[in-house]
Parts: C-alpha cells; sequence; structure tokens
C-alpha cells in the first residue's frame, strides 16, 4: 500500500511529510459526512477499510496530536534564542497621609518662654527651614519598554532545540511506526471477516450434506430397507453439526465489529442487522518470496521503529549538554526605553524619560553536587537508550524470524490442506456409492462427511495464517506502507505544493537523521559508538 509516490534522490527529510500528513489525516478525520456514506453506502474491500482507518482510528488521531505537541515543544526550546521584547505599565495613587517627609538636615528645636530675658535669639537660616521638607506626589505612573537577549548560557538552549527537534523526528517516526500497526490489523481484521464468513459456507455445506443425509435414510426406513437407528444417527449428527454453525455466524459479526472498532465506526452508526459491516473479497493464496537474510537488512534499514530509538539516543546525547550547562555561567543583555511621571510636581503631564542598557549575570559556583548529579543521571539515560536501542534491534530481528517461519508454515499447511480436501471428496463419494450398493455402512458416509468438513475448514484457516503472516511480514519488514520521505530539491513532486517543497528544501539542510548534517557532530559521533558488545549502530 503505498500512502504516498517516493522519489530516489538521496537524503531524507522527515519534518515536512510530518506536517503535511499529520495535517492531511486531520482535515480527512473531520470529513464525518464523507466517511459515513463510505461505510454506510456499500460494502467495503481493503482498500477502503485501510483508508478510512487513517482518516478514523484513534490510535492515528492520537499520535497525530502528539506531533503538534512535539512541534509546541520545539518552539518552548527555541524561544531563548530569540530576542524578548516586553512592555509594562504601572500607575500608582497613595493616601497623603502616607506621605512623610524625609531626608533633609535636623532643624533645632527652641521654645521662646525658656529664652532668658536680653538673650539674643538665634535665627535658622531659610534653606534649612525649607530643606527638611521634601515633596512627595500622591500620583505616579510609569511604563517600560524592555528588549532582552540570552548571550550564553554554556549551550543548554542550543542544545535543547536542537534535543527538541529530534524528539520530533521521533514523534514522527512514532507515527509512522503507529500508521503500519493499524494498516496491519486492519488487514488482519479484515481477513478474519473473510475467513469466519467461509467457515460458514463450509458449515452450512456440512449441515445442507447432514440434511440429506438425514432425508436419505428416512426414505429407506419408510421403505424398510434400514433400521430406524440409521434415521438417529444421520439426526443426532446434524443436530451436533448445527451449533458449530451457529458459533461460525457469531464469530462473523463479532469480526465485524472488532473492524468497525479499529476503523473508528460507532457503534450505533454501524448496520442494525446480521452484518454490523459489511465487506467484499475472498480469500486467496499468493505465494510470496521472501528471504530471511534480505528480510532482515530491510527491517534493520527501514523499522521506523528502531528509526526512533536511534532518535531517542541523539536526544540523550543533547540532554548531557543541557545538564552540563549548569557548570558553565549565564549572560543576558538588557535594553529598553522609560517614561515615567515627575518626582518633584504633582502634574502627571510632566515626564522624564529615557533608556537604558545593560548586561546581567550569574554563576553558581557550588550547588551541592546538583549539576554533577544531573550529568551522571543524563548520561545513564544515554547508555540506558543505547541498550534500549540495541533490544529494539533484537526485537525486530525476531519479528522478522517469526513472520518468516510463520509463512513457510502457513504455505505448507495450505499445500497439505489442498491434498486433503481431494482425498477427502474422493473418499466420500466412494462412500455414498458403497453404501448405495449395499457393501458400505452410513457410519462410513458420515465419519467422510466429518473429514471433508474438516479438510475444507483446515484450508480457509491455512489461507487465512498464509496472507495473515504476509501482513506481519511486511510489517515487520516495514515495507507495506510507502512513505513520501524524499524529494528533489531541483524538481518540486508532484504530492507537493510549491510552498511545502519551499519549505521541506529548508527543512532538509537541518534534519538530525541526514548523515551529511546531523544535529551536532559531538551527536552523532557519541551516538555512533556503540558500547562494548553492543550491536553497531553505524548501518542504519
Amino acid at each position: 500500500m503505498a500512502l504516498a509516490s517516493s522519489r530516489d534522490i538521496g537524503k531524507k527529510s522527515v519534518r515536512f511529510v510530518c506536517i503535511a500528513l499529520a495535517a492531511a489525516s486531520t482535515a480527512s478525520a473531520s470529513l464525518a459526512g464523507e466517511s459515513t456514506v463510505t461505510y454506510r453506502s456499500h460494502p467495503l474491500i481493503l482498500g477502503e477499510a485501510i483508508q478510512l482507518a487513517l482518516k478514523q482510528n484513534p490510535s492515528i488521531l492520537s499520535a497525530i496530536q502528539q506531533l503538534k505537541a512535539e512541534k509546541g515543544l520545539l518552539y518552548q526550546a527555541q524561544a531563548n534564542l530569540l530576542p524578548h521584547l516586553a512592555f509594562a505599565g504601572s500607575y500608582t495613587q497613595q493616601d497623603p497621609g502616607l506621605v512623610r517627609t524625609s531626608g533633609g538636615p535636623s532643624v533645632p528645636n527652641f521654645d521662646l518662654l525658656t529664652v532668658a530675658p536680653g538673650q539674643p535669639i538665634t535665627p535658622i537660616p531659610a534653606n534649612q527651614l525649607f530643606a527638611a521638607t521634601r515633596f512627595t506626589p500622591t500620583e505616579s505612573w510609569q511604563i517600560q519598554l524592555t528588549a532582552s537577549q540570552l548571550i550564553y548560557d554554556g549551550g543548554a538552549t542550543i542544545a535543547s532545540r536542537r534535543a527538541a527537534r529530534i524528539n520530533e523526528d521521533a514523534s514522527y517516526y512514532s507515527f509512522r511506526d503507529t500508521i503500519d500497526q493499524v494498516v496491519s490489523t486492519v488487514r488482519t481484521q479484515f481477513y478474519q471477516i473473510l475467513l469466519n464468513r467461509a467457515l460458514i459456507q463450509v458449515q452450512e455445506e456440512s449441515v445442507n450434506l447432514l440434511q440429506s443425509q438425514v432425508d436419505d435414510q428416512k426414505s429407506r426406513f419408510e421403505a424398510g430397507t434400514v433400521p430406524q437407528f440409521n434415521v438417529l444417527q444421520a439426526q443426532t449428527s446434524l443436530q451436533n453439526q448445527i451449533p458449530q454453525l451457529i458459533a461460525a455466524r457469531n464469530n462473523y459479526r463479532i469480526s465485524q465489529v472488532n473492524l468497525a472498532r479499529t476503523l473508528g465506526i460507532p457503534a450505533d452508526r454501524q448496520y442494525a442487522s446480521d452484518e454490523p459491516l459489511p465487506i467484499v473479497g475472498k480469500l486467496e493464496y499468493n505465494p510470496i518470496k521472501y528471504d530471511l537474510a534480505s528480510a532482515l537488512m530491510t527491517a534493520r534499514a527501514n523499522r521506523p521503529f528502531l528509526k526512533a530509538q536511534r532518535s531517542n539516543i541523539l536526544s540523550g546525547v543533547e540532554n548531557v549538554t543541557v545538564q552540563a550547562a549548569g557548570f558553565k555561567p549565564t549572560v543576558s543583555a538588557n535594553f529598553g526605553l522609560e517614561q515615567r511621571s515627575s518626582s518633584v510636581t504633582s502634574n502627571l503631564k510632566d515626564t522624564n524619560q529615557g533608556w537604558f542598557f545593560g548586561f546581567t549575570g550569574s554563576w553558581n559556583i557550588f550547588d551541592g553536587g546538583l549539576t554533577y548529579g544531573k550529568v551522571k543521571q543524563a548520561r545513564a539515560q544515554l547508555e540506558q537508550a543505547k541498550d534500549t536501542f540495541d533490544d529494539s534491534v533484537r526485537q525486530v530481528e525476531q519479528e522478522v524470524s517469526t513472520a518468516v517461519s510463520n509463512l513457510r508454515n502457513a504455505q505448507e499447511t495450505v499445500l497439505s490442506s489442498q491434498q486433503a480436501i481431494v482425498l477427502a471428496r474422493e473418499a466420500l463419494r466412494l462412500a455414498d456409492e458403497r453404501l448405495a450398493a449395499g457393501t458400505g455402512t452410513q457410519l462410513d458416509v458420515l465419519t467422510q462427511q466429518t473429514q471433508l468438513t474438516t479438510a475444507e475448514s483446515n484450508l480457509v484457516q491455512s489461507e487465512f495464517n498464509y496472507v495473515s503472516a504476509v501482513s506481519e511480514f511486511q510489517r515487520s519488514t516495514a515495507t507495506e506502507v510507502v512513505y513520501n520521505d524524499q524529494f528533489d530539491t531541483t524538481a518540486r513532486p508532484t504530492t507537493l505544493t510549491a510552498v511545502e517543497a519551499q519549505k521541506a528544501a529548508r527543512s532538509r539542510k537541518d534534519s538530525p537523521l541526514d548523515p551529511d548534517k546531523p544535529a551536532t557532530h559531538k551527536a552523532k559521533q557519541i551516538s555512533l559508538i556503540p558500547p562494548a558488545g553492543k550491536v553497531d549502530t553505524g548501518n542504519d
């Protein structure tokens, strides 16, 4: 299945695909009316079911929102790299009783009644008398426009932005892994419906044959050629087969409900009948070519699950830089304009205004080992991410090996079941002829009928197992869904608009997963150095 066309043009870009695919899926999810018509107007084919799941599946919609959340975290991380412009204003009014004189020279205290007759009075200079009182306005206002810019923080902000961009890529790859999982689930559930419908047909044929046996034995009993025991034996076999038919029909309805849930279809919008979600299709055995060694190489190179784990390693490298910045100083620059009311008059229109400029800095000389502990934790988390990646590689290899083994098993089972049906039908034909000739017994016919039913059930089950194994093989090797994550900067793909192509060209130069333009050379080097005894991550 191809979600978009791709071109082999050498280098990858994932950021624009993330935005475009998320926007397309969100827009499609909003078309509830269109989706309703799709599954209510006619039975679904497999391709329509997959497209409907891409629009409405809750896991995909949740992954889209996670992509948007990571984009928001990227904006937050790079905010300190850009200048901050802030405007502040204030207005203050005080009760006159709160205003006090202060700051002037002290005035000598004297009492005229204590002055002796004839003693001269020393005059108090006017400047001392009035300097003791200072004017304080009861109203004031102030406005300030400030621009600030981080100059140096030990590389923490730059590393945080790189980590946020890497986490965005990891979220994108997780989104792709979710799509692969949903597509595989839809295919398996779709095939399960086809299997259950085929089993209904097998059980109906078996019931019809047993019913014909009952009718035949009744006719023979009435003619006096067979005892009543033969009639009872045929009726018992028929009644024992009917519950299996009922169970097959129930499984058929339940499998449709399961697919409806994966497609995001509410229960009240499903068909109120024995077919909650009608589909069109049939189980077909179409052998594919596969090779374990090639499949393992393809899975290691293509699986978005591994690419997300690899991004976590790169993010962990940047996190070490962020935490180690606590050992270094932080310096910021501030510049601004300020206007305020005059402090020597009560007229609010009298103002003072001007500019200011300065630097602020801080340096934690000793923080009690806090930064050391954070760095130690970040390094441990980085090694843990490498171990997780190593285990993820083993997990992918196990999934591919299991899928190949299941393919081989299902293929052999299909061939064996096809031969069993041929033999069972021939044996049933001979049993019928022997019974008609009087040389056989009714038990032989019933036994061969049971064998034929078992063979037919085994065949449809083995066909289901094979197509399910094919689906799992394609999912484990990431070859089912094709993404448009490559582009040519000189020729715009038809799947992109001009604006999207321009954004893609800019994003390509900054992609942390581009081998020629990693997030940082340090992150690239550290992430490619596997711990002792671990898998070599340089082949991704």
